[in-house]
């Protein structure tokens, strides 16, 4: 089995079987044996085999050895920290210094137990160290920063690469290859979801999508496009020679310590082709219902829907509104609340995030793989819950109904703008009301904002232009009076004028921007009686959300306003998001 962290196997049979008591001692030696087959640590294992959050995993051994743990990002390691250790020691030893505060250095370790690698730091550096318990991707990924400035030296690589495509020499494969992986490397660093490579008469533009918002970081001259693009395309096995199509492919990016799963879209535009790739770093992790931001009895309601044994739950929302991330965050709490006992399987377009113990399909046009025939032949595979990744179709819809209608528990996407929107929408598509009425349990819709970087959070009094353009909203004094019922506000509070609010000022570890991650903003509509009456009867989408609201339904515009107060996002968020 691979080298992992640090952890003897009685200790964490101690940790997981008797202390936690998390997995069986069967369920204990399967993961031991599928470690030593599979060669892959024995954490993975356990974390796979039951259905463990690696976080979750680190912070009790962290506990358990008395040591502090450190869900360790880039942003968070202070390059003053980073120069007082040398770059060869650090991979050597498996570590990262991220902090300095006064005369403690704070290091990030694989093995923070290590007390004779602590005691050469304290003499190398001459300051009392401070370990913590960190993932060892993390660390790998940090230990990128030692080459220095990577925007620095990303904007060298693209004017060496401009240089020589602009002269036509021959190193300009060479060239482009060593831009790519600067590329890739300032992804890796930023937490970008998304690069942009945008070609245009007078210059390439390169951006990346951080926190959900499209940053430009590089300008190139326009000759760059071209063999930055062959490159891609031929990493990606498209087809190098045609610039008239659009394209679809994927490859991992290999960074050494660790790689990027990538998945690349080109589209011809007439200065030529622009290309989006979609990066996902294989170090992350699905994230918990917990973390998504749902808040008390949204949590509740959301936890009753997806433990019944049947029926169809929506999540909506725009592209990008984090729908699929939710949907895996359900899948993950199902696999771990379930164990063993269902067959759980997905049709995605295309699988993101492999999950444990789940049968996952990628759509494959190519294959005759749609989301429609997809759903059919996992239909055959007897499962007891299904996620499709989009209902786009009607006959995607029918054959999702139908399969929720005996007695399977079905997940799946629609594109609509709120909760109640989405009644509606699968009717159009050719759905029998008393199908959807007999199906359908949960509506969820949900938008991303970014939050505030906490490490940079100020107070700061509400300016009257923004609470004016708040109070156009049709629903504002609704949204009032149900925070002022929740005692968010005074009770004599009729607005929002003259309160605190938060804002983030810019920090190193925001990148100046005042934001550092993002949250969600829902809108959950439970299917009662009377939404199921109204669905027979065929009422509009307007007619279902009123009478929802009355029912006490909190909209998404209220979920902000109370993150918004909570000083978890700002007041412009929320309006980018809901107005």
């Amino acid at each position: 089995m691979k080298a992992g962290l640090h952890v003897s196997e009685s200790e964490f049979r101690e940790l997981l079987v008797e202390r936690l008591e998390v997995i069986t001692s069967d369920e204990f030696e399967a993961a031991r044996s599928v470690a030593g087959r599979f060669q892959v640590p024995l954490e993975r294992a356990l974390a796979e085999r039951g259905h463990i959050p690696p976080k979750f995993l680190l912070e009790q051994l962290a506990q358990q050895w008395g040591v502090k743990f450190c869900d360790l990002k880039i942003s968070d390691i202070n390059p003053e920290a980073l120069r007082r250790v040398r770059e060869e020691y650090a991979r050597t030893h498996l570590l990262v210094p991220f902090d300095l505060t006064g005369d403690t250095l704070s290091v990030a370790m694989a093995d923070p137990r290590d007390s004779k690698t602590i005691a050469q730091l304290q003499h190398l550096t001459s300051l009392r160290i401070a370990p913590y318990l960190a993932a060892q991707d993390r660390i790998l990924r940090g230990h990128l920063l030692y080459r220095g400035n990577l925007l620095e030296i990303l904007q060298r690589a693209a004017e060496e690469q401009g240089a020589v495509a602009k002269t036509g020499h021959a190193d300009a494969a060479t060239t482009a290859t060593v831009l790519l992986e600067r590329i890739l490397e300032y992804a890796a660093v930023t937490d970008a979801s998304d690069i942009h490579i945008e070609p245009y008469e007078h210059e390439t533009l390169v951006r990346y999508r951080i926190d959900g918002v499209l940053r430009e970081v590089l300008r190139m001259p326009p000759q760059t496009i071209t063999p930055l693009a062959v490159r891609i395309k031929a990493l990606a096995s498209m087809r190098v020679d045609d610039r008239r199509a659009p394209q679809d492919g994927r490859f991992d990016g290999d960074l050494g310590a660790f790689k990027l799963d990538l998945r690349i879209s080109t589209l011809p535009t007439h200065w030529g082709e622009k290309i989006v790739v979609r990066v996902l770093l294989t170090d992350q992790t699905t994230m918990d219902l917990e973390g998504l931001g749902l808040m008390g009895e949204d949590y509740d309601v959301v936890l009753r829907n997806i433990l019944r044994p049947y029926g169809m739950v929506l999540v909506t929302g725009p592209t990008g509104a984090g729908k699929s991330t939710t949907l895996y965050a359900v899948l993950a709490h199902l696999g771990s609340e379930k164990q063993n006992l269902v067959n759980i399987s997905t049709i995605e377009d295309p699988v993101e995030h492999p999950l444990p113990r789940i049968s996952q399909v990628s759509i494959n046009s190519r294959a005759g793989i749609d989301f429609a025939s997809g759903l059919r032949a996992v239909l055959r595979q007897d499962p007891d819950i299904i996620m499709v990744g989009e209902i786009r179709d009607r006959d995607t819809a029918d054959i999702a109904v139908r399969a929720a209608l005996v007695g399977r528990l079905l997940f799946s996407t629609l594109h609509t703008n709120d909760a109640t929107t989405a009644i509606p929408r699968l009717i159009d598509m050719g759905v029998e009301p008393f199908l959807l009425a007999s199906t359908l349990t949960m509506v969820v819709a949900q938008r991303l904002v970014r939050r505030i970087c906490m490490n940079c959070r100020e107070s700061i009094e509400i300016r009257p232009e923004l609470v004016e353009t708040l109070s156009k909203r049709t629903d504002y004094s609704a949204a009032i009076g149900a925070l002022r019922a929740q005692g968010m506000l005074g009770a004599a509070s009729d607005d929002l004028k003259g309160i605190r609010l938060f804002r983030g000022k810019g920090c190193r570890q925001c990148g100046g921007s005042g934001y550092r991650g993002r949250v969600g903003l829902f809108e959950i509509l439970e299917i009662d009686e009377e939404t199921r009456r109204m669905m027979l009867d065929r009422r509009d989408a307007p007619a279902i959300r009123g009478a929802a609201i009355n029912r006490g339904m909190k909209t998404m515009f209220q979920d902000g306003l109370a993150k918004m107060l909570l000083g978890q996002t700002t007041a412009e968020e929320l309006m980018r998001a809901t107005m």
